[in-house]
């Protein structure tokens, strides 16, 4: 047995209809590969009970249709697949995406902000926020709104003290030590330094939700020119969208 699932998660009950299980409290790969891996053995011997499994950066919830009656049998049973899976049974699938962001003066308005703060270049905010694959650890604050990580430690850069009343989708922004894509026109309060010209979310498309927990992504640098060619392209076919889907 693989020292992996040696390490039992901590079960809680958290509601009538709901389990979290939970591996420790650490942001970070190796964790974040653990909650994957169990929400795929939960998946595959969900039967008929689960409503919902949902992961974050580091626990696993699990939502039934009913109110649980023998809570602590479900997690007996859990915890056992965990122990006696095959590595190869709960290999989560990982896909490749190639995000297109436009890093021009017109997207980037905090981008001397976090240069001040970074005292880093333009040229260098660019290259490191481009030059990192990322992992999307969930989705939440917002439809299809991803939370990446991680962000290299030299492009931290403290949230705005006044949010903004209005970001517009596709905005590529740093909060803290945190990056990502605003999915949806909303308030906010990170530093902007760059847009997307894709959707994240589109109800009208066959999958309305183009970013999947445990995606890896990585930023390209595009002009502005091919910003709007794309922009322009994915307005009149939006299922096109999947052509940023690399692996």
């Amino acid at each position: 047995m693989s020292k992996l699932y040696e390490q039992l998660p901590e079960a809680m009950i958290t509601g009538e209809n709901s389990l979290r299980f939970s591996f420790g409290s650490e942001v970070e790969k190796g964790t974040y590969y653990k909650v994957r891996r169990f929400s795929k053995i939960a998946e595959q011997h969900s039967g008929d009970l689960f409503q919902e499994i949902v992961p974050s950066f580091h626990t696993v919830t699990i939502y039934f249709k009913k109110e649980l009656k023998e809570p602590n049998e479900i997690i007996e049973r859990l915890l056992n697949k965990w122990i006696h899976c095959k590595e190869e049974e709960a290999e989560p699938m990982e896909r490749k995406l190639q995000i297109p962001v436009c890093y021009d003066d017109v997207f980037s308005l905090d981008m001397d902000r976090v240069t001040n703060h970074t005292k880093l270049t333009r040229e260098e905010v660019i290259s490191l926020h481009a030059g990192h694959t990322y992992t999307v650890y969930m989705i939440g604050f917002l439809p299809g709104f991803p939370y990446l990580g991680r962000l290299h430690k030299k492009l931290a850069t403290p949230r705005l003290a006044t949010p903004r009343d209005r970001v517009a989708k596709g905005t590529v922004g740093i909060g803290g030590s945190q990056t990502g894509i605003y999915s949806l026109d909303c308030p906010g309060g990170w530093n902007i330094i760059g847009k997307t010209p894709l959707d994240l979310y589109m109800p009208e498309r066959k999958e309305p939700f183009f970013f999947q927990a445990g995606d890896q992504l990585v930023f390209q640098p595009v002009s502005l020119v091919e910003f709007y060619e794309i922009s322009n392209e994915l307005a009149s076919y939006p299922e096109e969208i999947k052509r940023f889907i690399v692996g």
